[in-house]
């Protein structure tokens, strides 16, 4: 619950004083930040105010913290306690930087304000002229003169136009950069937050208080590099943070913790439909009288559908519930800087092989599986961000990355050097027996993998296995050569092919049902 809102009997330049003095020992001591804030742990000691019965303790946050995430404490052997914080927009003395660069700016303005004002005048001096032109009397020496006087005059004011121009756009260039490091050193605000910390007691001219408040404008994002070497049944691992940081406070070696939500990611070949054989969903017909919207609103949902030079230390790990954190130690950053930090480093052992669908895909996807060693506990989740795959030191695609299961595939896209081509060696229906009453529907595939490669390969192969949705239907499958394995509903062939040679696999189904029986074949 929000404290009740106090009203100061002090007189407003008294708390200017107080407020320009307060935080002049402020210092950030931790952050913890997020991909998109931070929660900020400051320390700072301020005087002691008492007013009547009231003892109040003054400090400043930006104006871009949320003040409702303030807490205040004190040091228990201070005998004084937090009672109620009240928060107030007031805008504080510059910095000797600010201060700086706001001279810079000013001059910079004031010779845009210069070349502004002389195109203005070479413009009115142009339209003088022209005006006067068609004004003039007949054509005598006096007239021509003045005529020949006019177009030099006209021609320079359009040279200098054309100068004064062109230098408005190095000098735009200039007051946007010194405004830019205006904002990001006073964090986009001239104001600041002024809090009043009201206490018990006082039983001490100063106090040392620690604080921690949330705070936008600043984050962090996860960078990765994964560099696939398959000869060597390895992967080069590199794991960077890049950081904003636009609070307008210095981060002076802090401790500074990364916090990250966990996302699964989508997996990069495309995903195998469900192979369902059903009975043939027939609706009632609709009457011609109702209007289309009647039509709409009765139309069941089916219908609808159809529309560095070394590695860094290991980060300290700390699982959460719902995010993981990792302390990076002492660090530094000014306001309005990028910085990117090193997080971790590594090799990782891995089992490369190739995933193929040839029903959704002709492609073969070069996939890792990794070896951990020991406890699977050490295994460090990965939060989503952007990583760069490569192969051999070879750049192949950039794309969104994390990693949550250390049994996930990591993929590295599709190698032009793996052939895949599907063969339809059957699709047809027919009849079982003259007078049997039942019908038949049959596939047959052959799968041509062609390894182009001067080595062995692995592929995984898989397919949907038919789900039948009615006991009335009889299957029979049909396999030559690799027999796969099967896990629910799906198949599953692994095989190994020769360097420079091709591997054929054969497989099929047959289903029979009862005549009356109208079938939705599933697409296939």
């Amino acid at each position: 619950m929000k404290a009740p809102r106090l009203i100061l009997s002090l007189s407003f330049p008294v708390l200017i004083i107080l407020f320009l003095s307060s935080n002049s020992h402020a210092k950030p001591i931790s952050v913890e930040l997020y991909p998109s804030g931070a929660l900020i742990t400051e320390r700072t000691t301020v005087p002691v105010q008492t007013d009547g019965n009231r003892t109040i303790a003054r400090f400043s946050i930006p104006v871009h913290a949320d003040k409702d995430t303030l807490t205040a404490n004190t040091p228990a052997e201070s005998g004084m306690l937090v009672t109620s914080i009240r928060t107030e927009l007031l805008t504080p003395d510059e910095t000797d930087k600010v201060k700086e660069l706001k001279n810079k700016l000013n001059d910079l303005l004031r010779q845009k304000a210069d070349i502004d004002a002389r195109i203005k005048a070479d413009t009115a001096y142009i339209s003088f002229w022209e005006n006067l032109g068609s004004n003039l009397p007949e054509k005598t020496e006096s007239v021509e003169r003045l005529a020949d006087a006019a177009r030099k005059g006209i021609t320079d004011a359009h040279n200098e136009i054309f100068k004064l121009t062109q230098s408005l756009e190095p000098l735009n260039n200039k007051i946007d950069d010194i405004q830019k490091q205006i904002d990001n050193l006073t964090g986009h605000s001239e104001k600041h937050w002024q809090v009043a910390v009201y206490l018990n007691k006082k039983a001490a001219d100063t106090i040392a208080l620690t604080y921690s408040y949330y705070i936008g404008n600043c984050g962090w994002e996860p960078v990765y590099t994964l560099n696939a070497h398959p000869g060597k049944s390895e992967i080069e691992f590199v794991w960077y943070a890049d950081i904003t940081q636009n609070t307008g406070l210095h981060w002076d070696n802090i401790d500074l913790t990364l916090a990250a939500a966990q996302a699964r990611p989508q997996p990069e070949p495309p995903l195998l439909g469900d192979w369902i054989i059903a009975p043939v969903q027939i609706y009632p017909q609709r009457k011609a009288a109702m209007a289309p919207e009647q039509l709409r609103a009765s139309a069941p949902a089916e219908m609808d559908a159809d529309h560095a030079e070394s590695a860094p230390p290991e980060p300290t790990r700390s699982e959460g519930f719902l995010f993981d954190t990792f302390a990076l130690g002492k660090q530094t950053l000014a306001p309005g800087e990028a910085g990117r930090i090193d997080i971790r480093k590594s090799t990782w052992k891995a089992a490369f092989r190739y995933l193929i669908r040839p029903y959704e895909s002709p492609q073969a996807f070069l996939f890792a599986q990794l070896e951990i060693a020991g406890d699977k506990n050490e295994f460090i989740k990965l939060p989503q961000g952007m990583a760069t795959f490569l192969i051999d030191s070879a750049v192949v695609s950039s794309r969104s990355f994390s990693l949550v299961d250390p049994e996930e595939k990591l993929y590295f896209g599709s190698d032009p050097q793996v052939n895949v081509k599907m063969d339809v060696l059957s699709k047809k229906s027919g009849e079982k027996g003259i007078f049997a009453g039942k019908k038949t529907y049959e596939w047959g595939w052959k799968i041509t993998l062609n390894n182009l490669k001067n080595h062995e390969i692995n592929i995984l192969m898989e397919d949907a296995y038919p789900q039948l949705q009615d006991e009335r239907i009889k299957l029979e499958e049909s396999f030559s050569g690799v027999t796969p394995e099967k896990d629910k509903n799906l198949l599953k062939w692994a095989v190994e092919v020769k360097p420079r040679s091709k591997t054929d696999i054969q497989y099929g189904f047959s289903i029979i049902y009862p005549d009356d029986l109208n079938l939705n074949f599933g697409g296939r």
